[in-house]
């Protein structure tokens, strides 16, 4: 099986991309909208419209040809792509997802830049996890071409509801892969629904002024060795809904989620913490390492906006630019670089922290001002972040975050994290490139 290059069908194909596509600009945002109060919700559904692709077995060129960028994905027949408040979803009693969790989703986000342009942030990172939990799921897995072809795609059909340029304001992409076909037995489903719809946003902070108020859950579990902890499907958030609920009701905006078998009691400080309902946490320590749960045991999500900042930690560590916020956080002026290390984090680790902050799409970096257990909790542990009272957070936190939404706009570009951004309105080969 040797590697020939066809310049006939290589000419076929990039005219064909030509033809196929015709770059626009996109459109300004819809008029009458407050786009910057609204809540991190479902918001304007009259005006979206997603996509919705089917198939009994796998993903083909039916669907999406890459090759001449053609297929149902792209028709125009109002069959794929249909309007969100007139064409619901209609699924079944018996449908597999309902009955058995068969769905797993992304949340990647699409925001408008200075110039009107717009830009989507490193959807090839939501694709990898997409697909590593459509394999867990036993769910076909879409193309690479075909997932960043509909995102592509749905961002065009909706570039109205792209907020104007502003601080933390996006519009929300979530694909979707579920089990809708029909069945009562505990197998795989003979049909699979993928899709993609939108919702505009707008800034997660314009109604908080202080960090979070974390309760360390220690007796009840998000995820442990062996299940699905690491696939952003629905039934992880489903099992955090109640005791989110419960701490809630105590007066916290979170539960730390914690490796249970590493919790024993009147010994707290030596459990190994997990990640909050979803978002994952990192510490800032006084000796100027920064640390975060790492992968390996397979019980907490790799999030884009995580490694991201692994990356952004990672490239300007030896920086002044992180080196002066690190000094003015630790007040430790013999600091000469800023690590970042994934591995086990323990609770007391805690106490030799200036700061610790969470990491997720909807905020993008958030500080932290309490982390304590609850009046129904066995042990009694409390630690106060004076660095997380207020917003945007400590030195580290707020550096971090104002690093990674000037990447995110173009105020900074760095060889290392070159392809983090597209513009969905380039050619369909520039978007999907890999």
């Amino acid at each position: 099986q040797g590697f020939r290059l066809d310049c006939g069908a290589l000419g076929s194909s990039l005219i064909a991309h030509t033809m196929a596509f015709s770059s626009t600009n996109p459109s300004p945002p819809k008029e009458g909208v407050d786009f910057e109060t609204l809540p991190w919700n479902l918001n304007c559904p009259e005006d979206h419209s997603y996509i919705h692709l089917t198939t009994k077995g796998e993903w083909t060129s039916t669907h999406y040809d890459f090759d001449t960028d053609s297929g149902l994905l792209l028709n125009d027949d109002g069959k794929t792509m249909k309007k969100y408040s007139s064409n619901p979803l209609e699924l079944n009693p018996a449908t597999t997802s309902l009955n058995y969790g068969t769905t797993i989703w992304e949340g990647l986000k699409a925001f408008r830049r200075a110039d009107g342009s717009i830009t989507v942030f490193r959807p090839d990172m939501n694709y990898r996890r997409f697909a590593r939990g459509a394999e867990a799921m036993c769910l076909p897995v879409p193309s690479f071409e075909l997932f960043m072809r509909s995102i592509q795609h749905v961002i065009q059909a909706n570039s109205h509801l792209v907020p104007p340029c502003g601080e933390g304001m996006k519009l929300y992409v979530r694909p979707m892969l579920l089990g809708s076909g029909q069945q009562l037995g505990l197998y795989p489903s003979q049909e699979f629904s993928l899709l993609f719809y939108v919702s505009p946003t707008g800034n997660y902070f314009s109604a908080k002024t202080s960090g979070l108020n974390l309760h360390l859950e220690t007796k009840r579990s998000r995820a442990a060795r062996g299940g699905t902890g690491n696939v952003k499907c629905s039934g992880n958030y489903a099992v955090a809904l109640r005791p989110l609920m419960d701490a809630k009701v105590e007066g916290f905006d979170d539960n730390l989620f914690l490796e249970l078998e590493t919790y024993h009691e009147k010994d707290l400080s030596k459990a190994i913490i997990q990640e909050l309902s979803a978002a994952n946490i990192f510490v800032v320590l006084k000796n100027g390492e920064i640390v975060t749960p790492c992968l390996k045991r397979g019980t907490i999500l790799p999030g884009v906006t995580r490694d991201s900042i692994v990356q952004l930690i990672h490239e300007y560590g030896k920086d002044d630019v992180l080196i002066d916020a690190m000094k003015e956080s630790t007040g430790n002026s013999d600091i000469t670089s800023v690590t970042i290390t994934e591995r086990d984090v323990c609770v007391g680790e805690f106490d030799n922290a200036t700061e610790a902050f969470v990491t997720g799409t909807a905020a993008e970096v958030v500080p932290i001002a309490k982390v304590a257990t609850g009046t129904q909790d066995e042990d009694s542990y409390s630690v106060e972040f004076q660095h997380g009272k207020n917003l945007p957070g400590g030195p580290i936190t707020s550096k971090l975050l104002e690093l990674l939404r000037e990447i995110m706009t173009g105020k900074l570009a760095s060889p290392a994290l070159d392809g983090w951004t597209r513009d969905p309105y380039t050619s369909p080969s520039e978007f999907c490139k890999k």
